[in-house]
């Protein structure tokens, strides 16, 4: 980051081949920015070290309740989402020692797109004896969107880390105005190395708009979709894969599990499996639905809260 981060401009980020001759906002203020951050740890807790923040992205410092639960960052968003031409960078270091549960505010509603495309793009390093689960809140694509995110993490040897994606079919709990599948195009990729080497890739394009038939060829028309990677394997007894739930080992060792459902299976789904602390490897044992207890149950990511739609957040 070095001790002046430079501005954040469109040029810091990439344009997949899809998109080939569309580009971010010509006017980058409040449109193109995001944060440049490290978390380090420090008698025993985890701390915020250096920090960039620009808009439309803001960091609330770490709060951390005692040494032996994850430190818990905010990533904010004052606007309303992503819109056409926006860019959102988050480039996040965690040091040696530091232990850390990144999250997105609320769901992310992804606007349409008519000129161009917007994108959200992650580059997260994890130094050897870190631990740091990234869990970036639901996202919802409006009709006619289109949108790109990408995930590049650099692990290091003996680095725990986890990264939870959520996504809804669209808009759904608007009866007859509800536009499930009416996106027009979604990109995700995520590209993990552990010690420069590449352990896991994920890549997909999804074309829509997609009628019922095309949805159900997908993802049996559901609600919504989740994925989890975490460092490490993870006890296949500990999961219940009802209907809808895969479970799969990568070729470097790593955990990789696919969830289908209602909105709120796959937020309990993901979450409740993203904090399982012990899965990352380290010694800790306590339980997902413990983590936060000292909060009220309206944060997305509570295990108190899932039974609260995401759609009633936004």
């Amino acid at each position: 980051m070095g001790a002046e981060p430079a501005r954040i401009t469109r040029a810091d980020f990439m344009t997949p081949p899809e998109f080939r001759g569309l580009t971010l906002a010509p006017n980058e203020s409040g449109r193109v920015g995001g944060v440049r951050l490290e978390l380090i740890a420090a008698n025993g807790f985890t701390k915020l070290g250096a920090c960039y923040q620009q808009v439309p992205l803001r960091v609330l410092p770490p709060f951390q309740f005692d040494a032996a639960r994850p430190a818990l960052l905010y990533l904010l968003n004052p606007t309303a989402g992503l819109f056409d031409g926006d860019g959102q960078l988050a480039e996040i270091v965690v040091r040696a020692g530091a232990n850390a549960l990144i999250v997105g505010q609320s769901a992310t509603r992804i606007h349409p797109t008519l000129n161009s495309f917007s994108t959200q793009q992650w580059k997260i390093r994890v130094e050897a004896g870190a631990t740091a689960i990234v869990l970036p809140g639901p996202a919802i694509p409006f009709r006619n969107c289109r949108s790109f995110q990408r995930v590049a993490v650099d692990l290091a040897d003996g680095a725990s880390f986890c990264w939870g994606d959520i996504w809804t079919a669209g808009r759904y709990a608007r009866g007859a105005d509800s536009e499930c599948y009416q996106f027009t195009s979604l990109i995700q990729e995520l590209v993990i190395r552990r010690g420069g080497r590449l352990v896991f890739r994920d890549r997909c394009h999804w074309r829509g708009p997609w009628d019922t038939a095309a949805a159900t060829w997908h993802c049996q028309g559901a609600a919504a979709w989740g994925s989890l990677f975490v460092t490490g394997p993870l006890d296949e007894q500990s999961v219940m894969l009802t209907p809808g739930t895969a479970l799969f080992r990568t070729e470097a060792g790593d955990t990789c599990l696919r969830r289908l459902g209602t909105v709120q299976d796959v937020i309990e789904t993901i979450v409740g499996m993203a904090l399982r602390i012990p899965a990352l490897g380290t010694e800790r044992t306590e339980a997902a639905g413990v983590l936060f207890h000292d909060f009220a149950p309206v944060h997305w990511f509570n295990a108190g809260s899932f039974t609260v739609g995401v759609e009633s957040k936004m």
